[in-house]
Parts: structure tokens; sequence; C-alpha cells
């Protein structure tokens, strides 16, 4: 696992998280997930159900069916697939488990997308699938469940979900205002910003001037934030501008020697774009 993985697994391992996000956003707000009746998926314990372990993170419910979270940092086009792939395999192995014939045990699926820009790509089977020359019912639709940190509705019983999703989410829209103005995000706890931190990636030294009694007061914090946000989006500005103005002299013919020291751009830089 990447440590954005390993990271929203020490998130959501914990039951009363895994059911308040499941009960948000697979079930459209419904309190019908109960954490006590979560058992964490383990395959020498659970050897019986013949689950293969592969998925992020699974959990039995109430000896009925499977939850199935998926984290996800990019934008996948073939995600719907992807997610159908792991249910039907799931549903495969179950039929391993025995030899005499049992029910088996449906998977709920939810994918967590947490990457910095709004989901754009395929959420539905038939966006991923030239469906013209099929028949509708020779291979059903499917559209999976998705959240998206970067839009979707931030709304749990949760506290710490509630801290830890909205600062991230604010800090990739970069809208400040609501940061500031949010009376969850007065004062944060330091564990869930140091979790939130793997993906806003502030520094050590940034979260050690504004700790305070082991929470951090973001009030204080957000405008060295917002400055470095800004001046960030401003060195990668100035940088498309001269990968630009390079690309244009390339195909005037000049260079590369002259290129580089009219844009200070380095020659590896020039050579990508020569090759596209």
């Amino acid at each position: 696992m990447n440590h954005y993985d390993l990271c929203l697994k020490e998130v959501f391992e914990n039951k009363e998280r895994f059911a308040d996000l499941f009960s948000h956003a697979y079930f459209k707000g419904r309190q019908i997930v109960d954490p006590t009746k979560l058992v964490s998926y383990d395959k020498e314990s659970h050897h019986d159900l013949g689950f293969r372990r592969e998925r992020d993170l699974v959990m039995l419910y109430d000896q009925k069916f499977f939850l199935h979270l998926e984290f996800q940092m990019t934008k996948d086009p073939y995600m719907p697939v992807r997610i159908l792939n792991y249910k039907y395999a799931g549903l495969h192995e179950q039929t391993k488990a025995s030899t005499r014939f049992h029910r088996l045990y449906p998977i709920l699926s939810l994918t967590l997308y947490m990457g910095q820009t709004k989901w754009n790509t395929h959420k539905r089977l038939y966006e991923c699938l030239d469906a013209f020359v099929l028949e509708q019912t020779e291979i059903p639709d499917y559209e999976m469940v998705l959240f998206d940190i970067h839009s979707s509705l931030i709304c749990f019983m949760d506290i710490y979900l509630q801290k830890f999703f909205r600062l991230i989410q604010y800090v990739y829209q970069e809208n400040w205002d609501q940061l500031v103005q949010d009376e969850y995000l007065q004062e944060i706890e330091e564990d869930i910003l140091q979790k939130a931190n793997v993906f806003i990636e502030l520094d050590e030294q940034f979260i050690e001037q504004h700790r305070l009694g082991g929470k951090i007061n973001m009030c204080k914090a957000i405008e060295n934030l917002k400055n470095k946000c800004r001046a960030d989006g401003f060195d990668n500005g100035i940088h498309k501008e001269k990968e630009s103005i390079a690309l244009k002299m390339l195909q005037e013919g000049f260079a590369l020697d002259t290129i580089c020291h009219l844009t200070e751009l380095p020659i590896a830089t020039l050579r990508r774009l020569q090759a596209h």
C-alpha cells in the first residue's frame, strides 16, 4: 500500500468512522450501519467465507454482507470495471469455500476518491463500453458509488471525519474564507491534522509553529497556509508559461541551447517538449 492508502486505512479501521462514512455516502445519510455489528475481515479467521483480502478495506456486517471501501487518489476511467471485478471476484471466491451449496454474501462497494481535482471521468459501466452493439439485457449497466473529497457534501455524525474531510476539501478548493469561518476547524486535534497532512502536505515546521496543547490553532495558521498555496500556484504558472514559450521556439526551429539559455528551463524539459 502507498502512504495515502495506509493513512486512510488507519482512519477507517475505526468502526464508528467506517460506519458513518457508509451511512452518509452509500446509504444517502440514513444511519443504518451499526458499528457494533461490523467485523474486520481477516482471511485467517473468516476462511470459510472465501473472500480474497486484496481490497483496501473490507468489513463483514452482521454476518449478512461485506462492506468494501476502495481508496483512490487518481481519476481512473475504468474504475466502474475495477469495482465490478472486485465484486464478482469476491463472489466467485466464496463459491470455493465449501463443496456444498451455500448462500453468498453480497458485496457493497464504496470508492473514496481523495484526488486534488474533481472526479470528472466515468462512474457507470456503460460509459466504458461500446454498448451500441449490445442488448442492455446482455450486460446490465452499473453505477459505482463514489465519495469525491473535492466536491461531495461533508455532513458526518463523527466529528473526527468532519474535521478531517473539511480541512482537506477547503485546502483543495483554496476556500480560505470558509476554512477560517468553519467552527469545526477553529482548533484541530494534532492526530487529525497529521492524517490530513498526508494529503495537504504542510511541512513539520509549519505544524510546530501552530501547535498548542495537542491542538492546532487554524485561525493563526491559515494565513501562512494560504500564502504557501498561492505561491505554489504562482510558481507553477510561471513554469507553464516558460514551457509554452519554449514550445513555440522549438516549433520555430530555435536551437536547444538558445532556448535553454533564454527560458532557464532544463534541457530534459526541452527534450520532453520536443518529443511531443
